[in-house]
């Protein structure tokens, strides 16, 4: 049947329990007004009704009774302004059928429902910077750059911190890596705020543009941090492969190895010998744990029966620029047969006759035949001095007498300290076993004597 478009308008009751009995209402009338009459004076007694409760509240709407579609036919506001609606019901009517149809839009849901068809919870989050930050800081690097790289709100999200999600990240996935690899260290691995921030700290300077100005400042990129979080994840695996090879390591020689990963890094004599200097960064506990280390790493390389105590293996590995090279020795994808071996021994610190000088060995070009042993990795001609060596030396210019610790180097980890009893490989080593074996004097780092040639890490430019 045909409803009166004021009742649609007035969001009256027009489900088809009521339109049956508007149906019988009409049943006696004739003409066309005798009906808009009737329908009229059911609405306003229907009104009237609702309005002392005998209705419910909540009433359907045509569209089936669908949620999405509900209308509320009466609210307290409804009721305390009847005379507006009266005023709104007459307006309404004066308006032609095109307007009529624009007032009306079934598909718009009302203002007290949620469309939740339409949420975006990414989106959402952009309301909330502090939830997305810390929702940023749980993905995986991968996932971070490919946000960064189709999301246009997340990049500029991003640009305008660019420095705390980083860092962010970085902290809270390899903290011990970021304290020693400084992101400030590293200016290949920066580039300039996108936010455009200046650098404080700095002077006023010809930038660019050929203006005298403060220059932008620098910050961490995503190539510092995949160094980072790769630098972490090798240290690890590396304790990792000694300890299933049943030569376990004090919890504190993971600090120690990113630090001996740092000084690889410094590509001159100079800095790396200042640097092993400065007390408050290769402290006396430092240098102990690394000779440790490389106690461990000779007993890894070494066989215990027929071996005879060489350590050729081990220098030739601390004299790579990095510790990813030992990385994969120990997980048997480097050096897995003799020829390996030659070629890295051949780029390392082979000398080739004058006759062989322009000619290639075992693959190695001849630019790059024994290039390892001098510094800058073959730029200089000076010959340098590996980590190793620099902390074995520095421990006796501190007089660290670590010729008395040998055999509880040899002995951690596969005997008890204090009942002498097997541990089993399986076994965890507890805090206080540790500090047993590792009760050091280190009275003297806190010495605030400085060598005139120490070197400050944070005052170094390195190459990542």
């Amino acid at each position: 049947m045909a409803l009166p478009l004021s009742m649609i308008l007035n969001a009256e009751d027009v489900s088809p329990r009521k339109a049956k009995n508007l149906d019988h209402a009409l049943n006696g009338l004739t003409t066309t007004e005798d009906k808009a009459v009737r329908c009229q004076e059911t609405a306003v007694d229907l009104s009237k009704t609702a309005q002392y409760g005998d209705l419910p509240v909540i009433t359907l709407s045509p569209e089936r009774g669908a949620l999405y579609h509900r209308r509320v036919s009466r609210s307290p506001q409804h009721h305390k302004n009847h005379d507006q609606h009266q005023h709104k019901r007459q307006k309404t009517s004066e308006l032609p059928d095109s307007d009529l149809q624009s007032e009306v839009d079934p598909e718009k849901p009302p203002e007290h429902e949620f469309d939740f068809n339409k949420f975006n919870i990414f989106k959402a989050f952009f309301n909330h910077p502090e939830i997305l930050h810390v929702f940023t800081t749980n993905l995986e690097v991968e996932d971070l750059l490919s946000l960064y790289a189709i999301s246009k709100d997340f990049h500029d999200f991003c640009d305008r911190r660019f420095t705390a999600m980083i860092l962010g990240q970085s902290v809270s996935k390899a903290n011990e890596s970021t304290e020693i690899f400084k992101w400030k260290v590293y200016k290949n691995l920066c580039q300039e705020d996108p936010a455009k921030r200046p650098n404080e700290e700095a002077s006023p300077r010809e930038l660019k543009n050929g203006e005298i100005g403060i220059p932008v400042r620098d910050v961490p990129t995503f190539r510092w941090l995949t160094m980072v979080l790769h630098r972490e994840q090798v240290v690890d695996e590396i304790i990792e492969v000694l300890a299933n090879a049943g030569h376990r390591l004090p919890r504190r020689c993971s600090v120690v190895l990113k630090k001996i990963w740092f000084t690889m890094g410094i590509p001159d004599n100079g800095r790396r010998v200042g640097l092993l200097h400065n007390k408050k960064f290769w402290t006396n506990k430092d240098l102990i744990y690394g000779i440790w280390f490389l106690i461990k790493l000779d007993m890894h390389l070494t066989d215990p029966l027929s071996g005879k105590g060489e350590t050729l293996m081990r220098r030739m590995l601390m004299a790579q620029p990095g510790l990813t090279t030992l990385w994969q020795v120990l997980k048997r994808e480097e050096l897995c047969n003799q020829f390996d071996m030659m070629r890295m021994y051949v780029h390392w610190k082979w000398r080739p006759r004058p006759e062989h000088r322009h000619l290639s060995i075992c693959g190695i070009p001849p630019e790059h035949i024994g290039a390892l042993q001098y510094e800058g990795y073959g730029k200089g001609t000076q010959k340098m001095i590996p980590p190793d060596t620099l902390i074995m030396r520095e421990s006796i210019r501190r007089k660290l007498y670590m010729h008395d610790r040998l055999v509880d180097m040899l002995l951690f980890g596969n005997i008890r300290s204090t009942t002498f009893e097997d541990i089993w490989p399986t076994e965890p080593l507890e805090q206080e076993e540790e500090d047993a074996w590792s009760d050091t004097d280190d009275s003297s780092d806190g010495d605030e004597t400085e060598d005139a040639d120490m070197v400050d890490p944070d005052d170094l430019e390195l190459r990542g």
